[in-house]
């Protein structure tokens, strides 16, 4: 969310408006107009636009930023014009910044709307990064079947090296033959190789 043009634009157009309505109509000098404005402009878009709008929706947010400029605009019009027509500049000023915000509230949540799409736009992004990077470590199955090949190519070099007659050439193992490890085998515990004899 881009804080920087939404206050700015909150603070000219709540600024053009309150200058008409109580410059002109209530004779307020530009200089407490701008007051106001700051005042109203810092405290509604932290409230109204920040906390209020983005957890609930626009028609809330709008009934209580009326509340809320009718009360700033009344109590500082209240030390500005005391004795004057405080309560009707007040709210009519209030109307007039409720409507406005009506539409602010619009581009605001529009706003909001954007930045989250573009979070979960680059969560998804990071999240293609990290299978990519995963798929990229395993071996594809081509090469497990040629590594798989090239063993069973080289057990069967080796085995008939050795010996070609006493192996198979199917499978490389060795043919069924005399063994050769009956004596060691026998030495070691004679009464359970009795029956191989």
């Amino acid at each position: 969310m881009n804080h920087f043009k939404l206050i700015l634009t909150k603070a000219i157009a709540s600024l053009i408006l309150l200058y008409v309505i109580l410059g002109f109509g209530y004779e307020v000098t530009f200089a407490n107009v701008l007051l106001i404005t700051l005042v109203l402009g810092a405290i509604s878009y932290i409230v109204g636009d920040l906390f209020i709008l983005l957890r609930t929706n626009n028609t809330i947010a709008t009934i209580s930023d009326f509340f809320l400029s009718f009360i700033v605009i009344y109590a500082m019009l209240s030390f500005i014009m005391p004795g004057g027509a405080v309560f009707q500049a007040s709210l009519i000023a209030a109307i007039g910044v409720t409507v406005f915000e009506l539409f602010f509230h619009l581009f605001v949540q529009r706003d909001h709307e954007d930045e989250e799409q573009g979070a979960v736009t680059e969560r998804r992004k990071q999240n293609y990064q990290l299978q990519t990077e995963v798929s990229d470590e395993l071996r594809p199955e081509h090469e497990r079947k040629e590594q798989h090949s090239q063993h069973r190519k080289t057990r069967n070099e080796i085995a008939d090296e050795l010996n070609p007659d006493d192996f198979d050439e199917r499978n490389g193992r060795p043919i069924n033959g005399p063994r050769l490890n009956d004596d060691i085998t026998d030495e070691l515990n004679p009464d359970d190789f009795d029956e191989r004899k």
